[in-house]
């Protein structure tokens, strides 16, 4: 999904022709078990709710025209983007959104039996009879206001304590499932509770693997050591689709060789046919290497180093 479909997708929920209504789930941990519960509110408060996302939406994602839109396995840290789950391998608990657009028939929250303790997120689905997305929002402590604490809230001309605890939600998520496709709003969260690192362990390991085919490196277990660290296994996963990698090794090292931050810096064995990553700086370089961080302007004939790249081909086609 191109992020002009995403857009003329979330268009559709947006026009006020076309009955769009709104309904609340409560993500609960139940006996160690991820369960969802219908929440039985009031049509004004269910009316609210609907036009606080849905004007997220509009302000997310069809006015804000500086947003980056790219895949979630070529993640970078620029700001202001949302992504699109690109990878096969996706963490079990996101599967909730999946499970509420193909069932909405849920049990309902019951102050009873379940507990507003246990409410881990919150699901809410946008749409009507033949269209709708999903949307989750992580729950945190600051959403619920305890009775344990002196409310006053305006009641006419005087302030009254609130006798229950109160929901808070703003009007933010942090994932939407829109049709089949997963977009990440919050990556923070997503690697935070999702298990998303143990997804870009393995694709940095699937990434390893390709190198290690290529006959670059003398030594994979140089690789292997700096991909423990999280930061470093995101940019072997970002390396997954490098041309790089289909470049061959030859062709490689004499890049190395004949490059002003590269040479002297990476080593190589002592027939000079594989790479040696002994210091911390050539494997910071390699790993930049990998991503085809240095660029050529064949304008000023000057190198440069970028690891925020768009494709020209791509953003003339406005993906």
């Amino acid at each position: 999904m191109t992020r002009e479909e995403l857009i003329t997708r979330l268009n559709y929920f947006l026009n006020p022709n076309n009955n769009i209504g709104a309904v609340l789930y409560f993500v609960l941990d139940h006996e160690g078990e991820t369960v969802i519960r219908f929440a039985n509110i009031e049509n004004v408060a269910k009316l609210e709710l609907k036009n606080r996302f849905l004007e997220y939406i509009q302000e997310k994602f069809i006015n804000n025209e500086d947003l980056h839109y790219q895949n979630i396995s070529e993640a970078d840290d620029r700001k202001n983007v949302v992504y699109k789950y690109d990878i096969d391998e996706r963490p079990e608990s996101l599967n909730i959104l999946d499970e509420i657009l193909a069932n909405e028939e849920q049990i309902h929250f019951n102050f009873n039996q379940d507990q507003l303790s246990n409410i881990k997120g919150y699901l809410i689905t946008i749409g009507n009879e033949g269209n709708k997305i999903a949307l989750y929002k992580k729950h945190h402590s600051m959403n619920i206001l305890r009775r344990d604490r002196f409310l006053l809230v305006p009641s006419g001309e005087r302030l009254v304590e609130v006798q229950n605890d109160v929901i808070a939600l703003d009007k933010s998520f942090d994932f939407m499932m829109v049709d089949d496709n997963l977009i990440v709003l919050k990556l923070n969260i997503l690697e935070r509770y999702f298990g998303f690192e143990n997804v870009i362990r393995n694709q940095a390991s699937n990434t390893i693997g390709l190198v290690e085919a290529n006959e670059l490196l003398e030594d994979i277990e140089q690789l292997l050591e700096i991909a423990q660290s999280i930061p470093n296994a995101r940019k072997l996963m970002k390396i997954r689709n490098s041309p790089v990698l289909n470049v061959p090794a030859i062709n490689v090292m004499n890049f190395i060789r004949n490059h002003p931050e590269l040479t002297g810096k990476i080593s190589f064995n002592a027939d000079g046919t594989k790479i040696n990553l002994e210091t911390g700086v050539s494997k910071k370089l390699f790993l930049k290497l990998l991503n085809d961080d240095f660029l050529f302007s064949q304008l000023t004939e000057l190198q440069y180093d970028s690891h925020a790249k768009d494709k020209l081909l791509e953003v003339q086609n406005g993906n």
